[in-house]
């Protein structure tokens, strides 16, 4: 084997080239190859082997002074080419892999030099984002992705997130801060990107506390007309505070409002809510709302408590009872004068207490008119006693006491005998 000194070698390749070009021996052909193998090279001047990111387009060429009269085969893995005849061709690889790009060189007589190649590597960073989700409010956000040698990273999120950390952390994680974070990863020359990798982070409030509501009333049994007292008794049972705390207790129709009293808070009388906000471990508050009995209308009263931290225990967070309404009325007068019109002392609704006791007394405390169970039949006579003309009782103001035998308040009276 010969060798050609390089300070020798400027002088004698472009007569080799020209010499190999008009003529198709052997020997010129090993010119042509020592010649045309050092002119490989592709744009930008990258020795291969080279390596591109998948989907883009390249520029190779050879010889920079081509001949004219001369074409070129371009071939990737033995594969014919179309793109070009020239000494140079433009290239998209599309997909991922190693390939063999090879260029060959035939002159107007169609003598073929040798055959030149390198290695294309073609590929895309992959991008795998990972995350210690769900988190607690207060918490870091851990973001993480796999290790890419060299690599660029772009997080992007809510918030306003956005960091070029491998591996960034939010120190204390706020609601705002849950949802879906986007990583993308480049090559160090930015010109090669992955496809996005997303993860979704949940923030989650950690602070538990068990509310509890509780709603009576004084009287299930009310009469029609007369007044209830609803209670309504907020807790917060523990272990932590609670936050934004409300009520919510609306009046339905069988009720009129009347007035209401409450130990913290604010309570609107047209929505029925009740707004405490925070309250500790242990602590409760009260609601009481008095309302008229109407006529008619739904007399079920619900109450339910709700807050911003999580309920441990939901079960006791509505409360709600019913009252029975009964058309009960005492009128403070009647006529027992034989006309048929208001002859008796009708109670209305009696009949419903059949455990009732009436004692009837005088203006001077005498017991005049006495039943157990009252059966509407009083018609002014007294039952005790000699009255002067007869037992028929005079025109005047008699005082009663009335046990409905239910365990409720004796109702104590007045009410007016006109003759």
């Amino acid at each position: 084997m010969f060798k050609i000194s390089s300070s020798k070698l400027h002088k004698i390749l472009p007569a080799a080239v020209k010499a190999a070009r008009q003529y198709c021996s052997v020997r010129h052909t090993l010119l042509l190859y020592v010649v045309l193998f050092n002119c490989f090279s592709t744009a930008a001047q990258l020795a291969m082997p080279d390596s591109v990111c998948l989907g883009a387009t390249k520029h190779y060429n050879v010889d920079y002074n081509p001949s004219t009269c001369s074409t070129y085969t371009w071939r990737i893995d033995g594969v014919n080419q179309t793109g070009s005849v020239t000494n140079e061709i433009d290239i998209t690889w599309n997909n991922s892999g190693t390939y063999l790009l090879e260029v060959q060189e035939s002159n107007s007589n169609a003598c073929q030099g040798p055959s030149r190649s390198g290695l294309v590597f073609v590929s895309a960073p992959v991008a795998t984002a990972y995350s210690n989700s769900p988190v607690c409010e207060g918490s870091p956000i851990n973001l993480r992705a796999e290790t890419l040698t060299e690599g660029v990273f772009l997080w992007t999120g809510p918030n306003g997130f956005s960091s070029a950390a491998q591996n960034p952390v939010i120190n204390s994680a706020t609601q705002a801060d849950a949802g879906i974070y986007t990583l993308v990863v480049s090559t160090k020359c930015n010109c090669c990107y992955s496809e996005p990798s997303t993860i979704t982070v949940f923030v989650n409030n950690c602070f538990l506390s068990d509310l509890s509501i509780l709603n009576t009333v004084n009287n299930e049994h009310p009469f029609i007309g007369n007044n209830v007292v609803f209670t309504v008794k907020a807790s917060n049972n523990g272990p932590d505070n609670a936050t934004g705390v409300k009520i919510y207790d609306y009046l339905p129709d069988g009720y009129t409002y009347v007035s209401s009293t409450k130990t913290a808070g604010t309570y609107d009388t047209q929505t029925g809510e009740w707004t405490i906000g925070n309250t500790s471990p242990g602590e409760s508050e009260t609601l009481t709302i008095t309302a008229t009995v109407n006529p008619t209308g739904t007399y079920v009263t619900t109450a339910i408590i709700d807050g911003i931290e999580e309920d441990s225990n939901v079960e006791n967070n509505v409360s709600s009872n019913t009252t029975y309404p009964t058309d009960f009325f005492i009128p403070d007068g009647f006529s027992p004068n034989g006309d048929n019109i208001n002859d008796l002392f009708v109670i209305r609704g009696i009949g419903n207490y059949p455990d009732n006791k009436i004692l009837i007394y005088n203006r001077w405390g005498n017991k005049v008119f006495e039943a157990s169970p009252y059966q509407n039949k009083w018609d002014g006579k007294s039952m005790f006693g000699v009255q002067v003309g007869g037992n028929e009782l005079p025109t005047g103001t008699y005082f009663y006491l009335l046990n409905l035998g239910d365990g409720s308040e004796v109702i104590k009276g007045t009410v007016y005998l006109n003759r």
